[in-house]
């Protein structure tokens, strides 16, 4: 799947890649394409490929619209310290908007959380910000990335609750899919999810 060439359509997306985040993950993915967007996000490299965060800047510099959500800046459960992954990544996209050429200006963003105002108490320099809160619900994500996305589009993008009830339809078609394939729903990698997610948007 060629995403670099798609500019005008690509989403970054700034979020933790761990299994307790992986039902919302893969719902904004959905949602995403069913937009019409692409999602790109740090998944698609190898992480033997490159230094992380050059990958990182490389993503936001090939995407005019990103989602930052940081609603897992938490303790880590091990060492005891907050995760600074999505703040920097967030800084990064502010960065190049407003230190960027032309086209970097241009970008908008999309800052997600799990509870209203919670982030005036790690990040409060947001304040002021339109920031949305999902309530670690898959509905919820799915309804706020579906509204602020059909603002970017002069297409005609389906209420949240239909597109919800879509992806609860595509769930319920994953396996049978993925046996298709010869592929397993819980081994799935980035690009296999989200080429059975186009192929499925597409013969609908």
């Amino acid at each position: 799947m060629k995403r670099t060439a798609d500019y005008e359509r690509n989403v970054f997306i700034n979020c933790p890649f761990d299994s307790q985040y992986d039902d919302i993950f893969n719902a904004v993915l959905f949602v995403v394409h069913k937009c019409g967007f692409i999602l790109r996000c740090a998944k698609e490299y190898d992480d033997s490929t490159g230094v992380r965060i050059q990958n990182i800047v490389q993503l936001i510099r090939e995407s005019k619209y990103s989602i930052h959500d940081l609603s897992r800046v938490t303790l880590d459960e091990t060492a005891n310290l907050p995760r600074f992954n999505m703040p920097l990544e967030l800084g990064i996209c502010i960065g190049a908007i407003e230190f960027g050429n032309r086209k970097q200006k241009e970008n908008q963003y999309l800052i997600i959380e799990s509870q209203k105002f919670r982030f005036k108490q790690f990040i409060s320099d947001l304040s002021g910000q339109d920031i949305r809160n999902h309530e670690d619900s898959v509905e919820g994500a799915i309804k706020i990335i579906r509204n602020w996305l059909s603002g970017k589009t002069p297409e005609n993008i389906p209420s949240a609750s239909i597109i919800y009830q879509e992806y609860i339809d595509f769930l319920k078609n994953l396996p049978s899919l993925c046996e298709v394939n010869n592929w397993l729903p819980d081994e799935l990698t980035f690009e296999e999810y989200s080429t059975l997610v186009t192929n499925w948007l597409t013969l609908e």
